[in-house]
């Protein structure tokens, strides 16, 4: 009997280019990002090394990014109802925001609460301008060492950012930005995601609703 191996329950991690947006646009979004006000997201541990965050959660609903907002909610769309088949419901943006990180500047492992899906759009990066790292903090009974990683043992994976990338992965997911030893000031824009409409079996005791508009 041949064997067959079943990769059951994955974290589905959707990744495209969205080639349709300029040049000329992402320049116009990347001057925009340079003139807005910033935090550092870790105040007290390793704040000169620290990313820093737009001190707006919100700026989808700046009508300079009301073009792209559009654009990345048509490919979570298409996401959403052609590979996940989630077309019952609509969903919507909650918070919005931009991370930006200068020479040798990481951030922390992190997840994010009170959304489903969450996604950043590349808008200025470089060779070495810093990876996206997701990390499994599964708890595990043996630390075994294989000899070849791969997709069914590893307990991170690194994504290297390009211009007009976007990526949507489920919000439970723990990642962070990797060291930026380019000579390039790293942007990209982050968001959160939610279902709207029922959610659920509405004879179930779990039933929820959930009415929020995408302004």
């Amino acid at each position: 009997m041949k064997y067959e191996i079943y990769s059951l329950f994955p974290k589905l991690v959707y990744k495209n280019i969205l080639d349709d947006i300029t040049d000329e646009e992402l320049f116009e979004i990347k001057k925009y990002l340079n003139n807005i006000k910033y935090c550092k997201t870790d105040k007290y541990k390793n704040a000169l090394q620290s990313t820093s965050s737009s001190q707006n959660n919100f700026i989808f609903k700046n009508k300079e990014l009301f073009f792209l907002k559009e654009r990345i909610m048509k490919e979570f769309i298409f996401f959403k109802n052609f590979i996940l088949k989630y077309e019952n419901n609509d969903f919507v943006f909650t918070t919005s925001w931009v991370a930006k990180s200068e020479k040798n500047e990481t951030s922390e492992y992190h997840n994010h609460s009170n959304c489903m899906y969450s996604g950043i759009f590349y808008v200025n990066t470089d060779e070495n301008c810093g990876e996206l790292c997701f990390e499994n903090f599964d708890d595990k009974r043996f630390n075994l060492i294989p000899t070849e990683y791969n997709i069914y043992n590893c307990l991170n994976f690194n994504f290297k950012p390009k211009n007009k990338m976007i990526i949507f992965f489920p919000s439970e997911m723990f990642h962070k930005i990797l060291k930026n030893n380019s000579n390039i000031v790293r942007y990209s824009i982050a968001f959160n995601i939610i279902p709207v409409g029922n959610i659920g079996d509405e004879n179930s005791d779990s039933f929820l609703r959930i009415d929020i508009k995408n302004d």
